[in-house]
C-alpha cells in the first residue's frame, strides 16, 4: 500500500494539448511571462511550469515574438441590437434630411421583403431638424424606422405613426419628447428617448427570431476575430426592448455561438423588477447567463438629454431624467431584495447624484448592499460623487470612443468649461474606482 501511495503521488501531470512559446504571454496589466499551456480548452500552466507538460502528442506552437493576451470582454454591447441595424440602411455620415429620404427611397424598394424600412446612424450633430415628412413623402404606405448613432432618437414616417396608433393628442411620454411643428402642431415623425418606445414595439413584433438575429453569427465572428471572448450584452437599446435571450440559448445549443454571453434585461419600470429577476436560469448555459437587470436614469450626452444639475449652455434644458429619486430607490431596493445586479446608464451630473442618493438610502436600509451594481458611462460626476462610489463598492463602466464623439460633435459645446470635467477616466482611477 505504501508503494502504490508513492506511485500515486509522483504521477506527472499529464501533458498538454498545446504548448505556446517564444513569445510574450501577458497574465494581466502589469505581468506577463514566456509560455502558456493548454488542455481541454483550459489554461493549466504558464511559464517554466508550462514546459514541463509537453509530451510526445503536445501541439508545439513558435509565437515568432508575438504577444498573447487574455480574451478581451466587452462590457458594454447591444450586440443583437447592433447586429441587426448595421445589417439595415445605414445612414452614417448622412448631412441632411433630403439625403436621408434619398437613401430611403433607393433602399426600400431593392428590399421589399422587409416589414419596415429600419435605418440606423444618424447624428444628430449633421441634422439640426430630424423631420419624418421628408420620409412619408418618398415612402408614403410602408413604415420606417430610422435610429439615430446613439440609439436615443428615431425618425418615423406617418404610416409608421398610423400604426404605432401615435396621433396630435398623444401626450409626451415621461423623459420622452414627440416632435410637432412650432407652427401648426402637426406631428414632425421625430421621437426622442421615451418617445421611441411608442413605436418600437410595433417594429419588433414585425420580426420573428431568425430574422432579427439573421446578421448575428456573422457579427458575433468580427468579435472573435478582434479577441473579444464574452460580452455584457444588453437587450434592449432606449425605449427598445429586445428581450430574447433564448436566441444565445439556441446558437449555443447547436454550436455556434463563439464567444460568452452574460445579458442583461431591461427595466422600464418598478413592475420590470420582478419580471427581469425570474427570467434567472431560463436560459444560462455554459456559455450564456443572465447577469441582471439595466435601467435608463438620464438621455444621452451626444442629443443633449443628459440630466444635468444646470442646464446646458444657450439653453433651459437640463436634460431628461426618466425616474425620480423616490421611483429609483424603489427599483434598486427591490433588485437587492431579488439578489439581482442592475447596470444604470447615467450621464450627467443629476443623473448620477440621484442614482447615488438612491443607492445610499437602500444600503442604509437594508445594512448595506448585496450586489455589485455598475455605473455605465457615468461622464460627469463630481469628486463628492466618486468618494459615494467607492464608499457603496460600485463598479464604473466607460467607452472611451463615446468621449471622442463628443469631443468633435456637439457636447463640448453644449456643456462648456463642464467639458473639461467630463470623461475624465483617470480621475475616477485615482479616486479608487
Amino acid at each position: 500500500m505504501n508503494v502504490l501511495v508513492l506511485l500515486m503521488a509522483c504521477k506527472a501531470d499529464p501533458p498538454a494539448d498545446l504548448v505556446l512559446t517564444g513569445g510574450t504571454v501577458h497574465l494581466d496589466v502589469e505581468s506577463s511571462t514566456d509560455a502558456l499551456a493548454i488542455r481541454g480548452g483550459v489554461v493549466v500552466a504558464t511559464g517554466a511550469d508550462a514546459l514541463e507538460l509537453v509530451g510526445k502528442e503536445t501541439e508545439s506552437h513558435d509565437l515568432g515574438g508575438a504577444h498573447v493576451y487574455p480574451g478581451f470582454h466587452d462590457a458594454h454591447v447591444h450586440l443583437l441590437a447592433g447586429s441587426f441595424a448595421l445589417d439595415r440602411l445605414l445612414l452614417l455620415g448622412s448631412p441632411s434630411m433630403t439625403s436621408m429620404a434619398n437613401a430611403v427611397a433607393d433602399y426600400a424598394p431593392e428590399h421589399p421583403e422587409e416589414p419596415w424600412v429600419v435605418g440606423y446612424g444618424w447624428l444628430s450633430e449633421n441634422i439640426a431638424a430630424p423631420d419624418g415628412r421628408p420620409i412619408s413623402a418618398v415612402l408614403p404606405d410602408r413604415p420606417a424606422l430610422l435610429v439615430s448613432n446613439s440609439g436615443h432618437e428615431a425618425i418615423v414616417n406617418a404610416k409608421a405613426l398610423e400604426i404605432a396608433g401615435i396621433d396630435a393628442s398623444t401626450p409626451n411620454p415621461p423623459g420622452g419628447t414627440i416632435g410637432r411643428d412650432p407652427d401648426t402642431g402637426e406631428l414632425t415623425g421625430w421621437l426622442a428617448e421615451t418617445a421611441v418606445s411608442l413605436v418600437s414595439p410595433v417594429v419588433l413584433e414585425a420580426y420573428d427570431d431568425a430574422l432579427l438575429s439573421a446578421a448575428l453569427p456573422a457579427q458575433m465572428e468580427q468579435f472573435s476575430r478582434a479577441g473579444i471572448t464574452g460580452v455584457s450584452e444588453i437587450l434592449a437599446v432606449p425605449g427598445m426592448p429586445i428581450g430574447r435571450p433564448w436566441i444565445y440559448r439556441d446558437l449555443e445549443d447547436r454550436g455556434e455561438l463563439p464567444l460568452r454571453v452574460t445579458y442583461y434585461m431591461p427595466i422600464f419600470k418598478l413592475d420590470d423588477v420582478a419580471t427581469v429577476a425570474a427570467e434567472r436560469g431560463d436560459y444560462d448555459g455554459n456559455l450564456v447567463r443572465f447577469g441582471g437587470g439595466k435601467v435608463w436614469v438620464d438621455g444621452s450626452m451626444g442629443s443633449a438629454e443628459a440630466w444635468l444639475e444646470e442646464p446646458y449652455v444657450d439653453s433651459t434644458s437640463v436634460g431628461s431624467a426618466y425616474w425620480t429619486t423616490e421611483d429609483l430607490t424603489a427599483v434598486v431596493d427591490a433588485a437587492e431584495a431579488e439578489g439581482m445586479p442592475l447596470k444604470l446608464h447615467v450621464n450627467g451630473d443629476a443623473a448620477i447624484d440621484a442614482t447615488l442618493d438612491a443607492f445610499e438610502a437602500v444600503a442604509t436600509s437594508r445594512g448595506g448592499l448585496t450586489q455589485t451594481h455598475v455605473l455605465e458611462h457615468c461622464v460627469l460626476p463630481d469628486d463628492d460623487d466618486i468618494a459615494r462610489i467607492v464608499a457603496l463598492g460600485m463598479v464604473v463602466s466607460v467607452q472611451p470612443t463615446h468621449y471622442v464623439a463628443a469631443m468633435f460633435g456637439d457636447t463640448a459645446d453644449a456643456l462648456g468649461d463642464r467639458f473639461d470635467h467630463a470623461y475624465d477616466y483617470e480621475r475616477l482611477r485615482a479616486g479608487g474606482i
